[in-house]
């Protein structure tokens, strides 16, 4: 005749705000009872023995415990209103008590026991109105069927109802976990972004200052010219990294898109960089077998950095102040190589610094891939970035 309630009709902890609580609700039912019992009972004049008056109150009593021991309290509202079919004079009201239990079961358990309970209910109840209907006036079979089918019915309801709402809170909830989530990893993603924009500002000019500021020391007093022009380009070097920084800075803190930033880095700006390089004594050779004048800007953005970082990293690491960069374009995308003479010890995959970390990490952002080895005297930086299909 039940199942177990299923977890989303179970009772909630207190009452809703502005709702009674639960032992003003079982009072007033209990009023309701005993005034829909008692009431009839007395305008008609009936005086029942003493055992019928405890099966009138009894009903009353129970509402204290529905919403307790719901199925107990159903079961006894039945008996009593069998009981005082044989006891009393039905009146129009006696089947309210199982109404009250019916609604109490129906707005706690699912749909499909409801409706397998309140048939059961109604088909147990029939046989005593019918034994009492010939007697009185009152259509005591058709008063169970709607007292009964009406609270199951709006039991039913206020359940739906209560899981709607409780549907409607956890979307709520689960949408804003989802927001949490993606502003971290978007607060994440900056970071690391933010992270690599600055190693790759600031790594090639630090090296500048470094080698430069050592052959100023060790010319200080022997070649006091080449000291000055290597003072000067440390001068150079720190004005261009304080520069970016503050460019950096400023697109963090621009508040509209209209703000002036950095240009974007870019292959159609490769020359300039490698000028740069040549500047701080490194000599470049490149070689460019592709058209980079229409590339996918995340492509175009990975390209430059890989070359800067690598030219950096042959700049700090290589044995001979030279290096070689070759970008082409084939089925496969946009290929960067940059070689240059291998230090003693040099920077490998085996033993991976921050720089080729980083650009590890933004050719596989982008879906492509990035070699770093050495092949013999030469140390070799491979990038393969597919150009369809890139992430933007």
């Amino acid at each position: 005749m039940h199942s177990a309630p299923s977890p989303s009709a179970a009772p909630v902890a207190g009452p809703p705000r502005g709702r009674p609580p639960g032992w003003a609700r079982d009072l007033l039912a209990s009023i309701v009872v005993l005034a829909t019992t008692l009431g009839p009972l007395a305008r008609a004049g009936v005086e029942p023995p003493v055992w019928g008056s405890a099966i009138a109150v009894l009903p009353a009593g129970l509402m204290f415990l529905r919403r307790r021991l719901p199925w107990v309290v159903l079961v006894a509202c039945v008996a009593c209103f069998g009981a005082a079919a044989f006891s009393l004079v039905l009146t129009p009201f006696s089947a309210l008590p199982t109404g009250i239990a019916v609604f109490t079961i129906a707005s706690r358990y699912p749909r499909r026991t409801v409706l397998l309970t309140v048939p059961s209910v109604i088909v147990v109840m029939l046989p005593f109105g019918l034994v009492q209907e010939w007697s009185t006036l009152y259509p005591l079979t058709a008063l169970i069927v709607l007292t009964v089918g009406f609270f199951g019915a709006a039991g039913d309801a206020v359940r739906s109802r209560r899981a709607f709402i409780a549907g409607l809170t956890q979307r709520a909830l689960d949408a804003e976990q989802a927001r949490e989530a993606e502003a971290s990893r978007r607060v994440a993603e900056d970071r690391l972004r933010i992270a690599r924009d600055l190693h790759d500002a600031v790594a090639h000019q630090i090296s500048v200052v470094s080698l430069n500021a050592g052959v100023a020391s060790r010319a200080l007093e022997d070649d006091p010219d080449t000291a000055r022009e290597a003072l000067a380009t440390v001068r150079t070097a720190a004005r261009r990294v304080l520069s970016e920084i503050g460019d950096l800075m400023s697109s963090l803190r621009a508040e509209d898109d209209g703000a002036a930033r950095a240009p974007v880095p870019s292959l159609t700006r490769v020359a300039a960089l490698t000028d740069d390089f040549e500047a701080s004594g490194l000599r470049v050779t490149s070689r460019v077998d592709a058209d980079v004048s229409a590339l996918p800007a995340a492509v175009d953005v990975t390209a430059y950095r890989v070359i800067q970082e690598a030219l950096t990293n042959a700049q700090k690491h290589g044995s001979d102040s030279r290096a070689h960069v070759l970008i082409e374009r084939d089925a496969a995308g946009l290929r960067i190589v940059v070689s240059n003479p291998a230090a003693t010890v040099p920077v490998t995959d085996a033993t991976p610094g921050r720089g080729i970390l980083g650009m590890r990490e933004r050719v596989a952002a982008v879906g492509g891939t990035l070699q770093a080895s050495r092949e013999g005297g030469t140390f070799r930086v491979d990038a393969l970035l597919p150009i369809s299909g890139a992430a933007t």
